[in-house]
């Protein structure tokens, strides 16, 4: 597959050699598409060996990433960090993995090639930088005493991002205190009072359509027991049950939204701190 994607590529441009400062300079630009092309020329200049050209793949993972292939990049990662023999590069191979499987949602897995990453790497900064990522995967699973404990420890180490680690370790151990909203209460309440559950979340305007629509309903139904139209009133009873339900189930939904999305803001702290960090790059 990657033999004919590169020779179709030079069929493309014939004229054009294997630059790899142009390529560099594509990538630092984020010219990712670009970039990736001409990584797959450096790649078939060495006879489609990618462990030849350890730096050049590791890069073209990170351009497919970038362009959200991220089956393709995860494959090309998982490749070179089982084949290369170079500890830092097989080191970078490892976090490039681990980011993907961070951006897919899958945290344990991620965290264990970070893990992986900082003992097999012999560079202090690669060291403390896996390490780190590591400890935020607890963070991003929510077990953030766990993380906040994990990033105190690499803060009290000599690495160059000990201050890094003891200003994330202080950002994530809020997340022990973050407001929390029971969903199961949460739908009592709206079971009690119709959109009560939405309001405690701070969905007002959910609430109130909860409220009106329900209630609506509920007189219009008592109105057709009133004039005994059976018709209308197994209609109305059917559609009050169903909304009543959704209202139950709108009030529960709305806690799982309200602490996801408090979870979500502080996570988006903790990615502040690491972007602050020029030279941080997992």
């Amino acid at each position: 597959m990657l033999g004919t994607i590169l020779a179709a590529l030079l069929t493309a441009f014939p004229n054009q050699g294997a630059d790899e400062g142009f390529a560099d300079y594509l990538y630092g630009q984020g010219e990712y598409d670009m970039a990736s092309q001409e990584y797959l020329r450096i790649i078939y200049t060495h006879d489609e060996d990618t462990l030849a050209c350890p730096e050049a793949s590791l890069r073209l993972a990170r351009c497919w990433q970038e362009l959200g292939r991220r089956e393709d990049a995860y494959f090309l990662y998982t490749f070179l960090h089982r084949n290369l023999s170079d500890a830092e590069l097989r080191a970078g191979a490892m976090m490039g993995a681990g980011s993907v499987l961070e951006e897919s949602g899958n945290f344990d897995s991620a965290r264990e090639l970070y893990t992986d990453a900082a003992v097999t790497s012999e560079d202090t900064e690669t060291m403390a930088r896996a390490g780190i990522m590591a400890g935020l995967m607890n963070a991003r699973m929510g077990n953030w005493e766990a993380s906040a404990e994990e990033l105190r420890m690499l803060s009290l180490t000599a690495d160059p991002f000990s201050e890094i680690s003891a200003n994330l370790a202080e950002k994530v151990a809020e997340g022990q205190y973050l407001p929390h909203r029971s969903p199961l209460l949460c739908g009592i309440s709206s079971a009690l009072l119709p959109g009560s559950g939405q309001m405690i979340c701070g969905h007002y305007t959910d609430g109130i359509i909860a409220f009106g629509v329900n209630g609506a309903l509920a007189w219009l139904f008592y109105e057709s027991l009133q004039e005994d139209n059976t018709t209308t009133s197994v209609l109305l009873g059917w559609l009050g049950l169903s909304f009543y339900g959704g209202n139950i189930y709108g009030g529960s939904r709305a806690a799982v939204t309200y602490n996801s999305a408090r979870r979500r803001e502080l996570i988006e702290e903790v990615k502040g701190i690491l972007e602050d960090q020029h030279q941080f790059r997992p």
